[in-house]
């Protein structure tokens, strides 16, 4: 209960930027002091509490998600912003016969997101090697058993249904054992299904597998709020995710990122008729279903509007249980000739000022490719608005270099529950949920200030203490 006040008396007290002393740095350094971890886990409690009271999730679509938006815009409404919502489309996939019954007994296993139904029963194989090639299944295979990786599933499917194979399981390599992600397979020739690393260890011999699902069309929405101050044509936006998968709760992901935005509009509430770049907060919908409602809000704006955006800050997973402190690595010039993904120019400069939001906590961090945190900043890339942001990773095994820097346990993924039920309240790192967000306080406090970017990675005019 003492770091609290400690870290927030270093906001308040450590030097900032030069800039800040002509007035830039005022409203940063405001918000990364006020910002209330307490307050923030209120709305945490209040998403778990939506799921569990709606099935045990809040995806798109659902009853859980409903009550999160409600939620949502009622936090904002109380603090005094006009919350607006835009309706977004999608097709709604639910599993309805998901089983594997063996000689041993009944196997866990997910429907692949809008994958081909399957009633086949035969032998049951595991790949001989990644499962990329034909000659990796066994001769009469009816269901084979394959790790992620190498080659997409979709790969494998092609290379199994020339082997004569009629269906795939998938299991993903990785230490935490009980794991069963649900995932999309587009392209696949076969069923799919997805299965533990201690579910596959078990397959062999004689089994049935059978998958079916139904889609339906449906709208979801996404939320948001802007400053009623603010040069319309200089709009900062930052933004999260709402929505959980279909199989757990979802609160590393993205309760808490929703909570930490949550918790930076209202304390910036009160200065909003005073900024001089419009701040615009998103709460995205059906980002588990691949970032359909940033999606669908890009491709719906103007090429006025698109330019209006300054920039965009996407949050993800910042309290992860075993986390890193990663920051979107907004240039590649740190690391010419790997070919990691650089993001659009101006990038580099979203990526320096959130930086300094940890260091400013005198908190180590590390950079993290844009490849390797798929999320709703992918269509802002995409259409050439700079883009930052922070994460706490997610699937990932953390190194030992890793561990020796932050705590937690090497060898072990950032976030064990992710994508599963145990994605509840016990899976948060309330620290570094705090931690994150003042860091994403000052940069969101910042550039509603001061948004100008250079091309490059270099910060101009801004003199960063160390």
């Amino acid at each position: 209960m003492r770091a609290v006040p400690l870290i927030i008396l270093l906001f308040l007290t450590v030097p900032v930027p030069a800039a800040a002393n002509t007035g830039t740095g005022w409203l940063a350094r405001s918000l990364a002091g006020s910002v209330s971890t307490r307050d923030a886990m209120s709305s945490v409690r209040a998403f778990d509490f939506a799921a569990s009271t709606s099935g045990g999730n809040r995806e798109a679509g659902t009853p859980g998600f409903e009550k999160s938006r409600a939620h949502v815009e009622q936090v904002l409404e109380r603090a005094g912003y006009r919350v607006t919502e835009q309706s977004v489309p999608f097709r709604a996939f639910t599993a309805d016969t998901e089983s594997l019954t063996t000689d041993e007994g009944r196997a866990l296993v997910l429907m692949a997101q809008y994958g081909l139904a399957a009633d086949v029963e035969g032998t049951i194989a595991r790949a001989a090697d990644a499962g990329c090639a034909p000659a990796d299944y066994p001769p009469g295979t009816a269901i084979a058993v394959a790790p992620s990786g190498v080659c997409t599933t979709a790969g494998k499917t092609v290379a199994a249904q020339a082997a004569g194979v009629r269906a795939l399981v998938v299991y993903d390599v990785t230490p935490a054992l009980d794991a069963v992600i649900r995932r999309q397979a587009a392209g696949a020739v076969l069923p799919v299904a997805f299965t533990s690393v201690r579910e596959a260890e078990s397959l062999s011999g004689h089994g049935v597998l059978r998958l079916s699902g139904h889609t339906v069309d449906s709208t979801t929405v996404n939320v948001f709020a802007e400053t009623a101050g603010g040069r319309a044509d200089h709009v900062v936006m930052a933004g999260a995710h709402l929505d959980s998968g279909a199989d757990g709760p979802g609160i590393n992901d993205n309760a808490t990122s929703v909570s930490a935005l949550l918790e930076t509009a209202v304390r910036l509430a009160p200065h909003q008729h005073r900024v001089p770049n419009k701040v615009r907060f998103a709460f995205w919908g059906a980002e588990e279903l691949i970032n359909i409602g940033s999606t669908h809000y890009v491709a719906t704006r103007t090429q006025q509007e698109l330019a209006a955006i300054r920039l965009y800050l996407n949050w993800e997973l910042i309290a992860s249980p075993n986390f890193v402190r990663f920051v979107v690595d907004g240039d590649d010039s740190d690391h010419p000739g790997t070919g990691a993904p650089a993001g659009p120019p101006g990038s580099g400069t979203v990526e320096a000022v959130l930086s300094q939001g940890y260091r400013l906590q005198r908190l180590p961090f590390r950079t993290a490719d844009l490849a390797d945190i798929r999320s709703d900043q992918e269509p802002f890339a995409r259409a050439g608005i700079p883009v930052g942001g922070a994460f706490g990773g997610v699937r990932g095994i953390k190194t030992p270099e890793e561990a020796a820097v932050f705590g937690g346990t090497a060898g072990q993924p950032y976030d064990p529950c992710y994508h599963q039920p145990c994605d509840d309240l016990s899976n948060v790192h309330v620290g570094a949920l705090g931690e994150a967000m003042r860091a994403m306080a000052w940069a969101v406090g910042w550039f509603a200030v001061d948004d100008t970017l250079s091309s490059g990675g270099e910060v101009a005019a801004v003199d960063y203490p160390h």
